[in-house]
């Protein structure tokens, strides 16, 4: 069983799990070999996955499809979360170590360099305007959920216009 934190009611860790399974599938066919990261690189460095392909190995930081907000139906695939903190009020995956981010959306995995999207974030996030009072209003505003995480929304069209990243289409 997956790690579970004190707030997944929804069962997040699940769904997580499910998404760095299938990441793992389509890396493989694309001629990488993968280890999973120990509790360690994933709880402090923000690794799930080692990725290794003509001796070069790089950490992923897997993130399954996520809604908009708790409320809606569907994973959006307009709007990506970023998270700055953690449930825990510690450095979010965006300020840890993986060397990739890879986005889970309906038919593909969205890879991205980290610092690409971290640079990307820090121009488009206003982290002087006044936070979201709700998760669905968190398009490029932080949003603080239980006074620990911050997070926000941007585009995934933002994301795409990433020179370094790479489309992994899922198998149909």
């Amino acid at each position: 069983m997956p790690y579970q934190h004190k707030y997944d009611k929804r069962g997040s860790a699940k769904i997580g799990n499910e998404a760095e399974r299938k990441f793992i599938g389509i890396a493989s066919k694309r001629g990488f070999h993968c280890d999973l990261s120990s509790e360690y690189e994933n709880k402090v460095l923000g690794i799930d996955i080692w990725i290794t392909k003509k001796d070069k190995r790089k950490g992923v930081d897997v993130k399954a499809q996520k809604k908009e907000s708790a409320k809606d139906k569907n994973p959006s695939e307009e709007w990506t979360w970023i998270e700055y903190k953690n449930e825990y009020g510690y450095d979010g995956w965006l300020l840890k170590q993986a060397d990739y981010i890879a986005f889970e959306k309906k038919d593909y995995f969205l890879v991205v360099d980290r610092i690409s999207l971290y640079e990307l974030c820090e121009k488009l996030i206003d982290k002087n305007k006044e936070y979201a009072k709700r998760a669905v209003n968190a398009k490029y505003i932080f949003y603080n959920r239980r006074d620990e995480e911050l997070m926000s929304q941007i585009k995934t069209s933002d994301i795409l216009k990433i020179k370094r990243k790479s489309i992994w289409q899922k198998s149909k």
